[in-house]
């Protein structure tokens, strides 16, 4: 078993990595694959319509734009080479907040953009049979070619993809000029009369239709850690791709409002069919549907390609649920954050039409800018040497948080109602779930020593056992075991590796030999006594922060800590700073016979208030069903009481043996004292184990000068100290 656990740590160290598999061709290829898509086949009618024959401004004016934009990423990318695009620059310049903000809304612009590229991709497939279908079936052929793409991309990573990817991206491109070129001998002026049919509003107005065809570039800096030398190649690329888009979409809207009246491109769902029936005569339609199928396959694929890079750099920043920041390790893919966009896709296609999937991506692209205008800036404040000698580029954060601003602002009030929806969702689930995971994270990192981890949907109990002082795990192990036998549920016991503020997490651990050899004691200990443990190793820049973030991502109801031998140990010690800060349930183990010899035959149980009568009352009752010991309880009142404070200790009884359901046996006991504190040291050479409840100080009160922690010191026998949450914290900590 140790052997294992062995062989589990050195391959769980070194997690699967990304191939440097991609260079500048194959970069470029994803972004222009992600920027001629929709954009051109699909939204071109939809923006014609708002704009009218100025739609060749409107592309021409939101490329130039967005090219500013485009810039500011690229120089982001040279000075910050890894994957995650916009979200890792704003996470690592803004922190927490900024980042997921940022991760947010690119990670729902990317889902929403899939959607529209899988639409685009039904309705040219369609027009490429000559048939026409309702919006149903649109949608189901839109799902299953999302699937199969999906399906696609979680094979294992290497250079197919990209070659077949290359295929249809620079297929379409060729496409694309080959009907720029045929177009032109079909002008006719006066289709492109009156230019202005809605003023310029219009012409602005339709910006906010086609804003999604110049997002792609960003794309590309998702996938840096699958790009060879990413800081060169990554601001080469975007730029590269961002231009070459830009002059198709300008030429082709040039064309198409010169060749077909914009009202037809307005009501038509394959605009560029109509486009390329009069320039190439009846069979136009089929090389249009061509070059459609071919810009659908390669926006989705390039998109649900690097979404996926991005939703796996935020599961490994824990903003995302653990599991999408893992790599498989035979297709060293992120998996699940690929099957989970798919699915997404999926759903969004199901709920949401054309229109609407257009107008909420374009919001959430854009709103997803403006924390990068303002991470650039902070950088160039924070680092002046990284400022660009250009003025223009040191203005850079400024001119494009305006312009992004200024595109927001321009959006209509339906687009900005369902953004704001989408705000809200973002800052409920950034509050009531990443942000705490994220600052888990940052704190430390676990690592199961399991090759196999058991999935189950109803929630096991679960005990946490952190284990560092060999004299004590062995109990520790022994109660928590004693505990799930008679509740059931999982043990899981921690290790934690102290890791210095300037060492990775990773990098500590591969010098984790004391730590790892507690662990491998446990587990050996665990298989003489047929226990079964969840082993976890954790990296933590604070030891007892990384105990209780430990019990709060495993889910922990209760926690098994060893009580310090010497008062003078509580002070600023893991314990103390322990106690003060979880929700999690507690027993404090002072074992003070022999571990061999432990085997007690009366168990006394102090009831004193109901706080922590039925975490006591279980541990006692699953002592004495092990062992076949007898249980005490017992209460004490001034030698002078009232009849209030009798029925206070009546009551206190009653509800003990409310919570006693054991077939073990017990007694009452009811006695008299003005100093109980002295009487039950006294008493405690009756038992074998005494079960105390922790009292709760004062803010000025110290934990030596608390009366359970004197007794468990003084007392005679063995003492389990008990701490029971208040329900508030607990579900503080749920959420």
């Amino acid at each position: 078993m140790s052997d294992d656990i062995q062989d589990i740590f050195k391959k769980k160290i070194k997690p699967p990595e990304f191939k440097r598999t991609i260079g500048l061709f194959g970069a470029t290829t994803i972004g222009v694959g992600s920027l001629l898509g929709a954009g051109i086949y699909v939204l071109i009618g939809a923006a014609a319509n708002i704009a009218g024959p100025s739609v060749m401004f409107s592309y021409l004016l939101c490329g130039s734009l967005a090219f500013v934009t485009t810039i500011m990423y690229s120089d982001l990318s040279r000075i910050i080479p890894k994957s995650g695009g916009g979200y890792t620059y704003a996470y690592d310049i803004l922190g927490s907040l900024g980042g997921f903000s940022t991760g947010w809304f690119l990670a729902l612009g990317s889902i929403l953009a899939s959607s529209l590229y899988a639409i685009g991709f039904a309705e040219y497939a369609v027009s490429l049979f000559g048939g026409h279908l309702s919006e149903v079936y649109i949608k189901l052929i839109a799902i299953t070619i999302t699937s199969l793409i999906t399906f696609f991309i979680l094979r294992p990573a290497g250079n197919n993809k990209f070659n077949f990817q290359n295929w249809i991206v620079w297929g379409n491109v060729v496409i694309l000029l080959l009907l720029i070129v045929m177009s032109v001998l079909n002008f006719n002026v006066d289709n492109a009369t009156p230019i202005f049919p809605n003023g310029f509003k219009g012409t602005m107005g339709a910006i906010s239709i086609i804003y999604i065809s110049f997002f792609g570039y960003q794309l590309i800096a998702n996938n840096s850690d699958e790009i060879i030398e990413p800081e060169k190649t990554v601001p080469k690329a975007m730029k590269l791709s961002m231009l070459i888009s830009i002059a198709l979409y300008v030429l082709v809207s040039i064309t198409a409002v010169f060749t077909v009246s914009w009202k037809e491109l307005a009501s038509s769902h394959a605009p560029l069919v109509l486009l390329a029936n009069k320039s190439f005569g009846g069979n136009g339609w089929l090389i249009i549907s061509i070059g459609g199928v071919f810009a659908s396959l390669g926006a989705l694929s390039s998109t649900l390609l690097s979404q996926s890079r991005q939703a796996y750099t935020m599961g490994k920043d824990r903003f995302f649920p653990d599991f999408m920041g893992e790599l498989n390790d035979k297709t060293k893919q992120p998996q699940w954050a690929i099957i989970i966009g798919g699915v997404l896709v999926g759903v969004v296609l199901i709920f949401l039409d054309l229109e609407t999937i257009a107008k909420v991506t374009n919001f959430s692209l854009l709103l997803s800018l403006l924390p990068i205008s303002f991470a650039l800036r902070k950088l160039y404040k924070d680092k002046p040497e990284l400022k660009p000698k250009s003025k223009f580029k040191r203005y850079l954060p400024e001119i494009s948080l305006v312009i992004n601003l200024g595109l927001l602002l321009t959006m209509d009030i339906f687009s900005l109602a369902a953004g704001q929806q989408l705000v809200v969702v973002g800052v409920l689930i950034y509050f009531f779930y990443s942000r705490k995971r994220e600052q888990s994270g940052r704190e430390g990192r676990n690592i199961v020593l399991k090759d196999k981890t058991s999935f189950s949907f109803t929630r096991k109990n679960k005990v946490l056992v952190p284990v560092a002082n060999p004299d004590t795990q062995k109990k520790l192990l022994l109660l928590s075991s004693v505990l799930m036998a008679k509740k059931g549920g999982e043990i899981v016991v921690l290790a934690v590796k102290d890791v210095p503020k300037e060492m990775g997490f990773y990098e500590a651990l591969s010098d984790a030999g004391e730590t790892l050899d507690v662990i491998k004691q446990s587990v050996e200990f665990g298989k003489q006594n047929n226990i079964n443990f969840k082993p976890i190793i954790r990296a933590s820049r604070n030891i007892p922060l990384g105990i209780v973030n430990s019990a709060k991502e495993e889910n922990c109801d209760l926690l098994i800590i060893g009580f310090p031998q010497h008062s003078k140990e509580y002070k600023g010690t893991t314990f103390e700073k322990v106690l003060k800060t979880t929700n999690t349930d507690v027993l404090i183990l002072n074992f003070k016979a022999s571990f061999e010899k432990f085997a007690p035959k009366t168990i006394g149980v102090y009831v004193k208030n109901s706080r922590n009568l039925y975490l006591m009352l279980m541990t006692a009752t699953a002592v004495a069903e092990k062992e076949n010991a007898r249980i005490i309880l017992f209460s004490y009142l001034p030698t002078e009481y009232e009849k209030q404070q009798k029925y206070k200790a009546d009551g206190l009884i009653k509800e003990s043996l409310e919570h006693l359901k054991s077939t073990a046996l017990y007694s009452l006991e009811l006695l008299k004292s003005n100093n109980p504190d002295e009487e039950i040291i006294n008493k405690s050479s009756e038992f074998d184990l005494l079960i105390i409840g922790k009292d709760y100080r004062s803010k000025h009160k110290s934990l030596e000068e608390l009366s359970s922690f004197k007794i468990s010191r003084e007392a005679k026998c063995s003492v389990v100290v008990v701490k029971t949450a208040k329900i508030l914290d607990k579900i503080s900590q749920s959420i």
